[in-house]
C-alpha cells in the first residue's frame, strides 16, 4: 500500500479545443488553427519583408530576395525611362519637309533638322517611333526636294531651248492686242528695231546736242523760268542757250526694251544720265530767296536786282555738278509703214527731264 501511495495519481488528458464551425462567408479564407507546440506558425502571404540577420544579407519579401539600396532584383517592375520631346518635335519637321518639298531650301533645312532631333531623341530616351518617324520623313522630304530641283532645271532649260528654237512662237495679249517682248527674246522683231531707231535718232538730238532742238530747248526754259519767276533769262542777262547748252554737256542714254503691237503702237525705254536740273533749281532758289531777304536788296533798284539775280543765276550753274539717272518712256505710233514718236508723249518727258513745258 505504502509504494501504491509514493507514486503520483496520473492527472486525465486536457480537452482538445473543438473547432468552430465556419460562420463566414463560403469564399472568406479559413482562420489557420493555432500550431502546435514547438512548431513555427506559418507564414502570412502578407507578412513584412523579413530584416537581414547578418549584415550584407539582402531583405528577402515572400521569399524573394530584394536589394534595398540598388536597383530592383530581376524579375521586377522597373520605372521606364521618361520620353524625349525631341522625338515630337523630329516628327513634326519631317512632316513639314515633305509638305515644303516643292521650295528647295527650306524644305532640305527642316529634313536635316528632323534627323538630328531624331538621333538625339534616340540618344536620350531610347528608340521611339516618333524620333524613327521623323528621321524617315526628314529623309523623304530633302530627297523630294532634291528631285524638285532637277526637275525645275529641266523644265528651265527645256523653255529656253524652246524660245531660242522659235522666237517667235511666243506672244501675249494685252487688251486684245499681242506684242512682243524685246527683253524675252534672244533676236528683235523687225517692228521693234524700228521703234528703238526712231527713238534713238530723237534722243540723239540731246546727246549730239542739235542746234535746231538746242534752240527749242532754249526757248522752252526761257518761257518756263519767266512764268515762274516774273522775269525772263534775258533780263537777267542769262543766256538760254548757253543755259540749253550746260544742261546737255554731259547728256548720255541707252535704251532698255522695245514693245510693238499689233494695233500700230508701241513703247520704247531708256535710261537718261544727265545734269541734274533740280538740284540747279534748288541751289539758284536758296540763294535768291537770301538774296530777296538781305538788307542790299531793299536799297537797289530794278536793274540792279535783275542784275545780281543773274550772277547768282550764273554762280548756280557753276556750283552744281551733279549727275542724275532717269528713266524715260517713249510711245510710237506705225503710219505707213514708219515707227514715230508720239509728240505728246515727247513733250511730257521733256518736261519731267528739264522742266519745260
Amino acid at each position: 500500500m505504502a509504494d501504491n501511495q509514493d507514486q503520483p495519481t496520473p492527472m486525465p488528458d486536457a480537452p482538445q479545443p473543438q473547432q468552430p464551425e465556419p460562420t463566414g462567408a463560403p469564399y472568406s479564407s479559413p482562420t489557420p488553427p493555432p500550431p502546435a507546440p514547438g512548431q513555427q506558425p506559418p507564414a502570412s502571404p502578407y507578412a513584412q519583408p523579413q530584416q537581414p540577420t547578418a549584415p550584407g544579407q539582402p531583405v528577402s519579401l515572400n521569399g524573394q530576395p530584394v536589394n534595398p539600396y540598388g536597383q530592383p532584383m530581376p524579375g521586377y517592375y522597373q520605372q521606364p525611362p521618361a520620353k524625349s520631346g525631341k522625338a515630337t518635335a523630329a516628327l513634326v519637321c519631317g512632316i513639314f519637309a515633305i509638305l515644303l518639298s516643292g521650295t528647295i531650301l527650306p524644305s532640305i533645312i527642316l529634313g536635316i533638322v528632323a534627323i538630328v532631333l531624331a538621333v538625339k531623341a534616340v540618344k536620350e530616351a531610347g528608340k521611339d517611333g516618333k524620333a524613327t518617324g521623323g528621321k524617315v520623313c526628314g529623309i523623304i522630304g530633302i530627297v523630294l526636294s532634291v528631285l524638285a530641283f532637277i526637275l525645275y532645271l529641266v523644265i528651265g532649260f527645256g523653255a529656253l531651248a524652246y524660245v531660242a528654237a522659235h522666237p517667235d512662237a511666243v506672244s501675249v495679249t494685252n487688251n486684245g492686242s499681242s506684242y512682243s517682248d524685246a527683253s524675252s527674246y534672244f533676236e528683235k522683231t523687225e517692228d521693234e528695231k524700228q521703234a528703238e531707231a526712231a527713238v534713238q535718232t530723237e534722243l540723239d538730238k540731246l546727246k549730239n546736242k542739235d542746234a535746231a532742238f538746242v534752240q527749242k530747248l532754249a526757248t522752252d526754259l526761257d518761257t518756263e523760268f519767266s512764268a515762274s519767276s516774273g522775269y525772263s533769262l534775258s533780263e537777267l542777262g542769262v543766256d538760254p542757250a548757253a543755259f540749253a547748252q550746260w544742261l546737255l554737256a554731259d547728256f548720255d542714254y541707252e535704251l532698255d526694251g522695245a514693245y510693238t503691237y499689233s494695233d500700230g503702237t508701241g513703247t520704247v525705254y531708256a535710261d537718261v544720265t544727265m545734269r541734274d536740273a533740280y538740284a540747279f533749281a534748288s541751289t539758284f532758289m536758296t540763294d535768291a530767296q537770301a538774296f530777296a531777304n538781305s538788307v542790299e536788296a531793299g536799297s537797289m533798284d530794278e536793274a540792279a536786282v535783275k542784275a545780281k539775280l543773274g550772277e547768282q543765276f550764273n554762280a548756280a550753274m557753276a556750283k552744281t555738278a551733279d549727275m542724275t539717272d532717269n528713266y524715260v518712256s517713249l510711245d510710237l505710233t506705225k503710219k505707213d509703214g514708219t515707227w514715230t514718236v508720239d509728240e505728246d508723249s515727247w513733250a511730257d518727258e521733256m518736261e519731267y527731264l528739264f522742266g519745260t513745258i
